[in-house]
């Protein structure tokens, strides 16, 4: 298949930025309005995020490359593309929850299928993970998980897994 790639944010293009033009300008467009608010804890959502994650976001939804051209850039697989794509929109979606259910109503599941994220003590929870030595073995966690929250996890997987897609860099920091 040859010819022009379709870009995946057309919205950019219906309001005069085409990046595949090198279009980096906004126009001004007075007939939309703004809602600043949500721009600046947008802004905030995305400064949370890893430089690497920033430029995923950047160059696929703000320049409309596709996974193989960010596969190439960024050096890394087309395959682990998609499953970067859904943690950085999962992280995205746990840091802008709070602010879409204050300003729209809207209530925003957070987790998924993970016991831990699904637990209304996951604020506990994530302080228990951070605090692990880690030279040590994820048993005593387990164990605790168990006793005192009532959750059953079975394999240490679901604690790493949690730990590096779930929980906040300020919570892994603080242990």
């Amino acid at each position: 298949m040859s010819g022009p790639r379709l870009v995946y944010q057309n919205w950019i293009v219906e309001i005069g930025i085409n990046p595949a033009e090198g279009g980096s300008r906004w126009p001004a467009v007075e007939s939309v309005p703004v809602n600043e608010r949500v721009v600046e804890t947008v802004r905030k959502a995305l400064s949370r995020l890893s430089p690497t994650e920033q430029e995923f976001v950047r160059r696929y939804y703000f320049q409309g490359e596709s996974y193989a051209a960010i596969a190439g850039a960024m050096r890394k697989r087309v395959s682990g593309i998609d499953g970067f794509h859904r943690r950085i929109l999962a992280r995205l979606r746990k840091y802008l929850a709070p602010f879409v259910a204050e300003e729209f109503g809207l209530e925003v599941t957070i987790g998924g299928d993970c016991p831990l994220c699904n637990s209304p003590f996951v604020d506990k929870i994530n302080q228990l993970i951070a605090t692990r030595q880690m030279d040590s073995t994820w048993r005593p966690i387990i164990r605790k998980l168990k006793k005192e929250f009532g959750i059953a996890v079975k394999t240490p997987q679901v604690l790493i897994g949690h730990q590096k897609y779930h929980m906040t860099d300020e919570v892994k920091d603080e242990g």
